[in-house]
């Protein structure tokens, strides 16, 4: 084709663009772009963006004409312009880039908006037109039109150094000339690309174009790598994300895997305009990706492109219609079917894609494969131009992890693009007699049908996902068929109304990237006690009503019998995931709380239980929305190791966790709880007990001071009696009580006793408190000890071990003993060392001073306080 007819058909195709552009664009946008160059012609007080009248202004070879002052009357009924010369043009062109394409219009695209202006233009006066081009910019925002803009000077385009080799393919293939120079670039063939410069220099010597009106932006030599990962990058996010898929999905890898083998797109346009293609819809980036992947790629890509493609065109050609909106665009996609041989039943298939979520989920899936593969040829080309992109790519994966390979347990969901938007259809739940999985269908089933849109065991799984999905909302007509005879239609109507309530439909996964790439972790529980299963199938309801006093459902009545037989729960993840577990037995509550526990919580989650179980749902409902938060803050207070003390069924258990790993045991039946409170002998473990085993909740008060090397002691005075509780740097508790002394005598004792201790165990801080008990609770006060003068006989005894008959020296002042520690005959001689002290006073007791274990292991303060108080009842003793 001659370079005049072809350059005529770039103008032609670049009047075409902004036409369509502002034929598709709803109206106040349209509006706008046709008043762009008016805005930067003149500088109108009564216009968006006027600075003031020395801001340059002045198109090249742009005259507005009267329906642009008409226009511009519709943003203010006062202005008018009379179109007159200008003495100089400072602005050379203004230039639109549409990212998306000319085939349909959406409001979320971000628009570029070049200004090139003179190299005779001053610093500031660049700066006042940059305030300008700002301004303009912010009202455009205002009024729903999104542009980043540009301020570009000629010098800039002669150095190469304004534009990226993207930015010019973006142009060449996508963008307008709104007013001002047309490019170079036009006038040359595709096989003179590669001797751009110098052709464009001969030009410039000739007549036969008018020079003026030319400006050279350069050839495309190459894609640049950051731009061509960039974005690539949004398009995989896209589609993880939003669900919304383009061209690009399939386009992009092709020149990702080998930028050299694949044409660029604007080396493809031109060919086609000097080939003497003029129709503008084949112009069309569209169309001409399209051209390429066809090209380029297996047949099932192929496929995928093509429904792409007749998707983002917006035409429906299994309708008849009387008027097209757009006859240019329906009758072109008309010409492309019919090559594709796309039978009427495939049209009405695509044409109805959005209304069966069946089909979406089909689609989804068969695009998992295509962002596989998408994902590792972006990472091959980060290493192969190493690109330090590896944040960007982990995100993408972890996307991909949460779209296309949920968890075990996690609900599989699609984009909420996908989903239906305000569903009213009806929904058929059925639970066959022979089966144990619910299935979900919009149409009624057969009996004993193996499938529907979505099947699972639990009900709870089930109704999560046609919720997350607006498969189900309250406006629903909802059908229930459960042959297993636990559920009606009105009790599954009343639990789908609970869940709705909780927002599920909502969910999805976070836009911002650093929701995601922090750890995911659990941010709601919700729990269902005994959906199927009553626990008045094992104690009568006579028992279970005479039993009123002991309210505890987890070890209810003289029986202690637990009223949780099962319990199904979702899980609310960080990342908008659903994940539902179900737990039946007698530790279904302590699996409950393990699976929990695994999330690693940081937060306190958000809590909700509903129970059905009749006359006592308020009271687990209670239970449960205390004990989970009780839990949880005591695990986010010491993640790192810690225990929970709780009894189900009357049997003690202990929740513990150390290093990421959780796990329960059961507690011996022969230990004490005293015993269960002070077993600690290796490391800090903190500890928290259950609210219904401390029922003033004094000894989670104490806990909360726990420490590692540290031991507090609390003074508690009863009546003549000193109780005392002390823990220690390995989160033991103990209690003691002393009488015939006062608390500050005790208090000084102990701290003299304890200084021994000090260093051999590694302790920082030994503190006293004083406690006092009131209405609201217990108070702590924090005392500090004083010097106290000895007036007991100094007491020191060494012990091999803390065993019970562990060889013992005991001295007492100068005098001493040896034996075991459990032989009466040795303490029957401090017994007549102690009678031969009292004389008058028959109240003088003996309180050791020192405590020593001599096998040179390392023993827990509790430890020293149990042997200190054992053997002084027994030196005591009347």
């Amino acid at each position: 084709m001659d370079r005049v007819e072809a350059y005529r058909l770039f103008q032609s195709l670049n009047y075409q663009r902004f036409q369509h552009l502002i034929e598709m664009a709803p109206a106040r946008q349209a509006l706008i772009f046709q008043l762009l160059p008016l805005f930067f012609h003149i500088n109108a007080k009564l216009l968006p963006g006027y600075i003031s009248d020395d801001v340059p202004a002045g198109l090249l070879d742009y005259r507005p004409s009267q329906d642009t002052v008409n226009k511009a009357q519709q943003l203010n009924r006062s202005f008018n312009h009379r179109v007159r010369a200008l003495r100089r043009y400072p602005l050379r062109g203004l230039y639109l880039i549409n990212p998306h394409h000319h085939y349909s219009y959406t409001d979320k695209t971000e628009f570029e908006l070049w200004l090139l202006c003179s190299d005779l233009l001053d610093i500031e006066q660049r700066h006042q037109l940059q305030l300008k081009l700002d301004a303009i910019t912010e009202w455009c925002a205002e009024n729903g039109l999104l542009l980043k803009t540009q301020l570009i000077a000629e010098k800039a385009l002669v150095e190469n150094n304004a534009l990226s080799e993207w930015q010019k393919e973006q142009f060449y293939t996508q963008g307008i000339v709104l007013a001002g120079c047309e490019p170079y670039w036009w006038l040359l063939t595709d096989e003179e690309d590669s001797d751009h410069q110098s052709i464009v220099d001969e030009f410039k010597t000739q007549a036969k174009f008018k020079q003026y009106n030319l400006i050279d932006f350069g050839p495309v030599k190459s894609i640049d790598q950051n731009a061509l990962f960039e974005t690539t990058y949004a398009e995989c996010k896209a589609v993880l994300l939003d669900g919304h898929v383009s061209l690009d999905l399939l386009y992009l890898p092709l020149l990702l895997e080998t930028v050299t083998s694949v044409p660029l797109l604007s080396v493809v346009l031109k060919r086609a305009i000097y080939q003497g293609e003029s129709r503008f819809p084949a112009l069309e980036n569209q169309a001409l990706k399209l051209s390429l992947i066809e090209s380029h790629s297996e047949e099932s890509l192929i496929n995928i492109a093509r429904e792409v493609f007749y998707e983002e065109s917006q035409e429906t050609l299994s309708v008849e219609l009387k008027q097209a909106q757009y006859p240019w665009r329906r009758e072109f996609v008309k010409q492309l079917i019919t090559q594709w041989a796309w039978s009427e039943t495939q049209l009405q298939t695509m044409d109805n894609r959005h209304s069966h979520i069946k089909q979406n989920q089909a689609w989804f899936s068969r695009l998992a494969p295509v962002i596989q593969s998408s994902l590792e040829k972006l990472q091959d080309y980060c290493k192969r131009h190493q690109l330090d992109t590896s944040n960007e790519i982990t995100y993408l994966k972890q996307l991909y992890r949460l779209r296309f390979q949920p968890q075990g347990n996690q609900i599989p969901s699609l984009p909420r693009s996908l989903r239906p938007e305000h569903n009213e259809s009806r929904l058929y739940l059925y639970r066959f007699k022979d089966q144990q999985d619910w299935l979900v269908s919009q149409v009624p089933l057969a009996d004993n049908a193996k499938s529907g849109l979505y099947q699972h065991s639990q009900l709870i799984d089930v109704l999560s996902w046609v919720i997350n999905h607006q498969l189900l909302a309250k406006t629903n007509w909802l059908s229930v068929t459960d042959q297993h005879q636990k559920y009606t239609t009105s009790s599954v109507i009343e639990l789908s109304n609970y869940i709705i309530n909780q927002g599920l439909a909502r969910l999805d996964i976070p836009k911002q990237r650093s929701d995601i790439i922090t750890t995911e972790t659990v941010i709601q529980v919700m729990v269902f006690p005994n959906l199927e299963e009553q626990p008045s199938n094992k104690l009568s309801q006579q028992g279970l009503q005479l039993s009123s006093k002991q309210n505890d459902p987890l070890n209810y009545s003289s029986f202690k019998e637990s009223l949780v037989l099962t319990i199904d729960c979702l899980f609310i993840s960080s990342h908008g995931q659903i994940y539902s577990t179900f737990y039946q037995g007698q530790t279904a509550v302590l699996d409950m709380l393990t699976s929990l526990l695994l999330w690693q919580p940081i937060g306190q989650p958000k809590v909700n239980s509903w129970c059905t179980t009749p006359g006592f749902e308020k009271s687990i409902n209670q239970r449960f929305e205390t004990l989970i938060p009780q839990v949880c803050q005591h695990y986010q207070t010491h993640p790192q190791q810690g225990k929970f003390l709780i009894n189900l069924a009357d049997r003690p258990y202990q929740l513990q966790w150390h290093d990421g790993q959780v796990e329960y045991v059961r507690r011996p039946m022969s230990q004490t709880f005293w015993q269960h409170l002070a077993d600690n002998t290796k490391t800090f473990t903190a500890q928290a007990l259950d609210s219904y085993l401390d029922k003033d909740q004094l000894l989670n008060t104490l806990l909360s001071y726990q420490a590692a090397e540290q031991v507090s002691i609390f003074l508690y005075l009863e009546k003549n009696t000193v109780v005392y509780y002390l823990v220690d740097e390995y989160a033991n508790i103990v209690r003691h009580q002393v009488q015939h002394l006062s608390e500050s005598t005790l208090m000084g004792h102990l701290q003299l006793f304890l200084s021994h201790i000090k260093a051999d165990n590694q302790l920082r801080h030994i503190r006293f408190y004083l406690l006092n008990h009131h209405q609201q609770g217990w108070k702590i006060n924090a005392i500090a000890p004083q010097n106290t003068t000895q007036t007991f006989l100094p007491v020191q005894v060494t012990m091999e071990s803390p065993a019970l008959d562990a060889a013992c020296t005991i001295m007492c002042g100068k005098k001493w003993f040896e034996g075991r520690a459990d032989d009466m005959a040795l303490f029957a001689q401090v017994h007549q060392l102690i009678n031969t002290l009292r004389q008058n006073n028959q109240t003088y007791p003996l309180y050791i001073n020192q405590l020593q274990f001599t096998d040179h292991q390392r023993y827990p303060t509790a430890i020293y306080i149990q042997q200190k108080n054992r053997l002084e009842q027994l030196f005591n003793q009347q």
